[in-house]
Order: structure tokens, then sequence, then C-alpha cells
């Protein structure tokens, strides 16, 4: 427990000069978090409609969460489409049959035309769209994965420097000083979590309670601990290993779709999507949104299975390259 302590304090010591980095990074992943849930409302809206008419209010459609739709006696200039500031005019025929202009096509006229005629209806082909929850674990992800990184500074100073072969030599805990590093990477993911009480505070939908969002949080984060602590242990210098760790997980992030969704229906590349454990858990995320989660409990069993092979794989190295020697 001392060297867990000593070693904890003394990161937290070696982090000052580093905290205007680490600070832009914070911001960068809380303002992703906060449009996360802007653009999950606004996402639902299939469209801005103008419904050209003289008749009473309450005798026609309202706005719903698909479909925007303001009422006009005249119809507005056509040069509005064009700058997209509204999506489709319709008007009502003498026959009561709605007609649309747009500059889309057909299936989105189509589609328009089934929502003013009920605005509940099941779109044909339409997927299942992301919840305020899965947008939010999505958009951290690839910030969060980048941060670990330059949380684990000191284990990859110590070392470059060779201060591991001395820390292994004392008659000190490693598996504490492994344990302080781990703990102050996790702490460092305090704000987000911070941030999430606040928009549940607030009245906010986030989505998920937060215990669930510890719990997820968590094992986001000791995937990127375990996924770093293996590039820093096997790369000798941690600059190439911060680098070629950063780009791999940018690469990866984007393809298990943490933004949006990508399948461009070729099979070695879903097949490779299908693997990575950032896809295993949005899968997840999306279950839990439906309420299916502990029926695909794989996905997280999955993500956490590859952390803790990782993990293992790190402190064997480490013990063969250090401790054996000593």
């Amino acid at each position: 427990m001392r060297t867990f302590t000593t070693t904890f304090i003394n990161i937290y010591e070696r982090t000052i000069p580093r905290l205007v980095s680490m600070i832009l990074l914070t911001v960068f992943t809380l303002a992703s978090m906060v449009l996360a849930v802007h653009l999950t409302d606004v996402q639902q809206v299939k469209g801005r409609i103008v419904l050209v008419t003289d008749k009473s209010a309450e005798m026609l459609p309202k706005s719903s969460s698909r479909l925007n739709i303001a009422v006009s006696a005249e119809k507005p200039p056509y040069s509005a489409l064009v700058e997209q500031k509204y999506d489709a005019y319709v008007t009502i025929g003498a026959n009561g049959d709605y007609q649309i202009q747009t500059l889309r096509d057909d299936d989105y006229k189509n589609m328009v035309l089934t929502l003013m005629k009920n605005p509940d209806a099941v779109l044909k082909d339409s997927k299942i769209p992301r919840g305020v929850g899965a947008n939010i674990i999505g958009f951290m992800m690839m910030f969060i994965l980048i941060q670990v990184f330059g949380s684990l500074f000191a284990f990859a100073d110590d070392k470059e420097q060779e201060q591991m072969r001395r820390i292994t030599a004392a008659p000190v805990s490693f598996g504490g000083y492994l344990a302080a590093h781990c703990a102050y990477c996790l702490s460092m993911f305090l704000p987000e979590y911070i941030l999430l009480i606040i928009l549940k505070l607030w009245g906010f939908d986030i989505g998920f309670t937060l215990l669930q969002y510890a719990g997820l949080l968590v094992v986001m984060e000791l995937f990127g601990i375990s996924f770093a602590l293996l590039l820093y242990t096997l790369i000798n210098k941690p600059d190439n290993a911060s680098m070629l760790g950063r780009s791999i997980v940018v690469l990866t992030s984007m393809l298990a779709g943490s933004f949006y969704l990508l399948s461009k229906k070729n099979i070695l590349l879903d097949l490779i999507i299908k693997i990575l454990p950032q896809k295993q858990l949005m899968n997840f995320v999306e279950y839990m949104e439906r309420g299916e989660a502990w029926h695909h409990s794989f996905s997280i069993i999955y993500v956490i299975a590859v952390s803790a092979v990782m993990f293992m794989v790190s402190c064997s190295v480490l013990r063969m390259k250090y401790m054996k020697r000593v």
C-alpha cells in the first residue's frame, strides 16, 4: 500500500509540467460529450417542412420528433429550398391529398408523405437511430483512448530512463507500482464523469444511469490502459509507442463507428471491424439502449477479456525484462 500511495502522489507531482496539454485534451473530450447530447436531438428530425395552406392550424398535422412542420399561407421562395433552409414544401390538394415539392429524391418525398399522414409510422428500411447514451460513449471514446497514452507518461519515462530497473531492484511492490499508474489514469477521467452528473442534474437526457456510465467508462479506460501499457512495454521509445498507439486508436475508433456507422459491405473489412474491441463495446452500448444487454453479454466480456490478455502480456514481459535480471 505504501508503494501505491507514494507512486500515485509522485505521478501527480510530475503532471504539473504537462498540465496544459492534458487540460486541452480533457476540454476536447467534454466538448464531444456536449456535442453528442445536442446531435442526438438534431438527428431525430427527418425534415423541416413548410405546410402551405390557409386552413386553421387546429385541423393540420402537428410537428413531431421527426418532422418540424411550419404553417404558412404563402409558399416561401424556391431559393429557400436551394439554401436548405427547408427540406420540402407541402400543399394540400382539392381532394385533401398532400403534394410535396423538394429538391431531394423520391424516397425522401415518400418518407415525408408517410410521416405527414402518420407521425409514428415505421419507415421502411430505416435503421434504429442511436440514442444519446450510445452517442456520448461513441463521441468520447477516441478522445479517452488517446488521453490514456498521455496519462501513462510517468510509466513510459521510468522505462526509458532506466528507472524501472531501480524500481524492480528496490524492496517495493511492483504490483503496487503498476496499480498506482492505473489508478492515476482512471482518476484523470473524473471531469468527464462530473460533466455527466451536471447534465443529469440540469435535466438533460443522458441515456443511461450514472452507475451504468461508471461501469462503461471503467471498461473503456481499462482497455485503453492495457493497450497503452502493452505498446509502452514492447516499444523502447515512448514517443514512437505513443504516436503508433494514438494512430491505431483514431483509425480503429473510426472503423468501429464511434462517430457514425461505417459499412462498405466488404467481407474482409467487415470482419476486421467486427473483432475490434471498440466495435464490440459500441454493440453492447446499443443493446443496453434497447434493454437487451444481458442477452448479448459476449460483447462486453470480449472487451474485458482482450484487455485482460494485453495487461497480462505486459506484466509478463516486464517481469522477464527486469525482475529476472535483478
